[in-house]
Parts: structure tokens; C-alpha cells; sequence
């Protein structure tokens, strides 16, 4: 019960920016945007727009890289931030027949230096190098992955292959997703679409939240 009562409180205060009456068109698991800004119409709920220097967007960059910590975010910075309705994951809407799918939210594009820092590897030899794959689908839920077998779709841009070496920083360019709301002292935030926890129910421990600048 208590799980239940903290999850209503999460989504309430997401709740507060969206209209009653919004459906989301269908959007597949990897596709979290369900209408685009010209698409949408000024009637669709679409938040207001915002700065690059509004948000700092380098915990969002965070969570798409692995949870072991052998990537880091050494810089990162918002290019572009474009309003529009947001998916909500499975277990964050609400199960109520019509009921809003979606919130509204922002898709920013942004630029990030990313390290490779070697862990787990004892007395083993660290490889000079690893291939860095990098999500650069303009629509899509993937993070950040090293080495393993190669993601990258023939004829597609779903990533970009880098070469990095140990401690030796590349720049990447990808984008993230988040919704408005507020963060747990009620202040004005964006709140991080959870990629590492895609499937789980809202919870504030594993929500990252984003301040908005004034």
C-alpha cells in the first residue's frame, strides 16, 4: 500500500502540466515521442519552449551509460530542446480505460564528452582499445554500450561506432527524453525518462530530475 500511495503522489506531480483529455497515438517501446511539434497543434498540450541553457542536462546523459561505472561524463551540453507529448513507460500511466499515455515533455538533443574508465579486469590485460556504440536515433529509448556484438542496423542511424582507449575522452551526440513536473521539494523540474528502469513503477529514489534554471 505504501508503494502504491508513493507512486500516486510521483505521478501527481508529473500530472500537473497535463491536459485531462490528451491520447497519445501508439508508440512503440523504442519510439518515446507520440507528436512531434508540427504535428501536434497548438491544442495538444505541448509545453513552453525552453532555452539549451535552462536545464542542466548532464545527469540526464548519465543515465543512458552502463550502471557498472566504467563510462563517465566528462561534459555534456543541451543543443536543441524541442517540446512535444512524451510516452509514459508501461507502469507509470494510468490503467484506466482512455486515460492519458503520454505527458508533455521535451526531446533535447545534446553533446557529451564520454571516458572509458577500465574496471573489473584484475590481472588481465586492459584492451587498448573498444568499440563505443552511441545512440543517435532522433526517436529511441537505447543507451550507450561497449564492446559486444555490434548494434548498428545496416541502413540505419540508430548509433554511431567509436574507437576509444582508456581515459581517452570522445564527443558523442545523441538525445534524451524527460517530463515536466517537479522535483521532491515541489520546485519546477524535468523529470528524466527512466532508462535504466524502463519497466518499474515511479519511485523517487530512481527518478532523475533535472532543475529548471529561473
Amino acid at each position: 500500500m505504501k508503494n502504491l500511495l508513493l507512486s500516486a503522489v510521483l505521478l501527481l506531480a508529473l500530472a500537473g502540466c497535463q491536459p485531462s483529455e490528451t491520447k497519445a497515438p501508439a508508440a512503440t517501446a523504442d519510439a518515446p515521442a507520440t507528436a512531434a511539434p508540427a504535428a501536434a497543434g497548438a491544442g495538444a498540450g505541448l509545453p513552453a519552449p525552453l532555452p539549451t541553457s535552462a536545464v542542466d542536462i548532464r545527469p540526464a546523459v548519465e543515465q543512458l551509460l552502463p550502471a557498472e561505472g566504467y563510462l563517465h561524463v566528462v561534459s555534456a551540453k543541451a543543443l536543441r530542446i524541442e517540446p512535444l507529448q512524451v510516452a509514459l513507460p508501461p507502469l507509470w500511466g494510468s490503467l484506466k480505460a482512455g486515460a492519458a499515455r503520454s505527458m508533455p515533455g521535451y526531446r533535447i538533443g545534446y553533446e557529451a564528452v564520454i571516458k572509458w574508465v577500465p574496471k573489473g579486469y584484475g590481472t588481465e590485460t586492459v584492451p587498448a582499445s573498444m568499440p563505443l556504440y552511441a545512440p543517435t536515433g532522433r526517436d529511441t529509448l537505447a543507451r550507450f554500450l561497449l564492446g559486444g556484438i555490434n548494434p548498428i542496423v545496416p541502413g540505419s542511424e540508430n548509433y554511431t561506432s567509436h574507437n576509444v582507449a582508456p581515459e581517452k575522452p570522445v564527443t558523442v551526440r545523441g538525445t534524451v527524453y524527460a517530463f515536466t513536473g517537479q522535483d521532491n521539494q515541489q520546485q519546477p523540474a524535468l523529470v528524466v525518462y527512466p532508462y535504466r528502469d524502463k519497466g518499474g513503477v515511479p519511485q523517487a529514489s530512481k527518478m532523475t530530475f533535472l532543475p529548471l534554471s529561473q
